[in-house]
């Protein structure tokens, strides 16, 4: 089901470089956050900034992230500190008629809150196998059961999707500014200022599974999981 909810901007969250490339609502920021796997966080520790890469998910309006319990970053952000959080897509390059309109297309969503630890232990065994299921429908069936040991060794946050904004850069835009180009170039700098054989589009870019490389120790005699489908991204084998 398609949601109308919007979330309200506040003053960090509020787009003011190019605001036309800005989306608040929860549909496009749900759907920006369930396409990727890869997020950066940004917080203060020590008086210095630092930006963590991590694997993610969502599940329902929190994001989540894990690591080692005894992580000088996640010890920091048990702390429930301010944290922003952020996904990008790399989507296509553009390629103009100078150097100064080359751009890209790209979908983003930066998320502003206090970071929230993951207490209760039950909560933290459902949180981990979310996770797996998150990366690849279907594969908890085949797993055992966490040992209490392992689950003591990870530390599991989360952050509300509250304070957010999206912004992203689709062809449409895109193109439309490569036509203006040659039109605002020819204004400015005359007819030799424009070259009609150099090329200007957009290349696409797109996150791809390649074929699977087994374990040394899997029995050759198992195929690869018909789940592998269900990936967020498109099986390519």
């Amino acid at each position: 089901m398609t949601s109308t909810k919007v979330f309200e901007k506040t003053k960090r969250s509020t787009i003011k470089r190019a605001p036309e490339y800005a989306d608040y609502s929860e549909q496009a920021v749900y759907d920006i956050l369930d396409s990727g796997y890869m997020c950066t966080i940004a917080f203060v520790l020590d008086g210095k900034p630092f930006l963590n890469p991590t694997l993610y998910w969502r599940k329902g309006n929190y994001v989540y992230w894990h690591g080692l319990a005894g992580s000088k970053m996640l010890l920091e952000q048990a702390k429930k500190i301010d944290v922003c959080f952020n996904v990008s897509h790399l989507d296509g390059l553009l390629l103009g008629r100078s150097a100064f309109h080359h751009s890209v297309n790209y979908r983003s969503v930066t998320i502003h809150g206090k970071s929230e630890l993951v207490e209760d232990s039950n909560e933290k065994m459902d949180v981990a196998f979310e996770f797996v299921e998150t990366l690849f429908p279907g594969r908890r069936s085949e797993l055992r059961e966490h040992k209490e040991e392992e689950i003591q060794k990870v530390k599991f946050m989360r952050l509300p999707i509250e304070e957010v904004s999206v912004k992203h850069r689709y062809d449409n835009s895109v193109m439309d500014i490569l036509r203006r180009q040659q039109s605002n170039a020819l204004k400015e700098y005359g007819p030799e200022g424009v070259n009609p054989h150099c090329w200007t589009g957009t290349i696409p870019i797109r996150t791809i599974l390649e074929t699977p490389i087994p374990d040394t120790a899997t029995d050759p005699n198992i195929h690869s999981p018909d789940y592998l489908s269900q990936s967020k991204f498109k099986r390519e084998f």
